[in-house]
């Protein structure tokens, strides 16, 4: 059964600054991830920064969003705007999430996050804990479950 998540632009950033065991949960065949089409705004937004903290060269930084940016399924605003009154006011001034938690509240899933706040109000899911949905999902008949075989 597939875990189903929203990914936050906090986890994307830190993926491709870090590039670390993140990257495996990432590509968890098991793992479906959704975001609002303005994560790529977010991205292009802070592109220098992240090239920078993440110590890439640009092209290899734009590569690694790309293939990352394949296992996410992003979705337009009006797909989820009919939620986001009710995301406004879970969030008071904190505006910058209004998008990720109206997706969340709409498909009933969690926000894969960092932010605090979204963990207070009931829709974040840590890496942590969607690293263990995940291993503990039953996976297809015949899939080998071991890493190492």
């Amino acid at each position: 059964m597939a875990v189903e998540a929203v990914l936050d632009a906090n986890v994307l950033f830190r993926m491709l600054i870090s590039q670390g065991d993140i990257l495996e949960i990432l590509f968890d065949d098991e793992l479906r991830l959704c975001a609002p089409e303005r994560l790529k705004e977010e991205f292009l937004k802070h592109k220098e920064d992240i090239a920078e903290k993440s110590k890439l060269p640009l092209q290899d930084l734009e590569k690694l969003t790309s293939l990352i940016l394949s296992r996410v399924s992003l979705v337009a605003i009006n797909e989820y705007k009919a939620s986001l009154p009710r995301a406004k006011e879970l969030l008071g001034t904190h505006e910058k999430d209004e998008d990720f938690v109206a997706l969340c509240l709409i498909k009933d899933i969690k926000v894969w996050t960092y932010e605090k706040l979204l963990f207070k109000i009931g829709v974040g899911i840590s890496t942590k804990q969607l690293g263990e949905k995940l291993s503990s999902t039953v996976r297809p008949a015949g899939k080998d479950t071991e890493k190492n075989l």
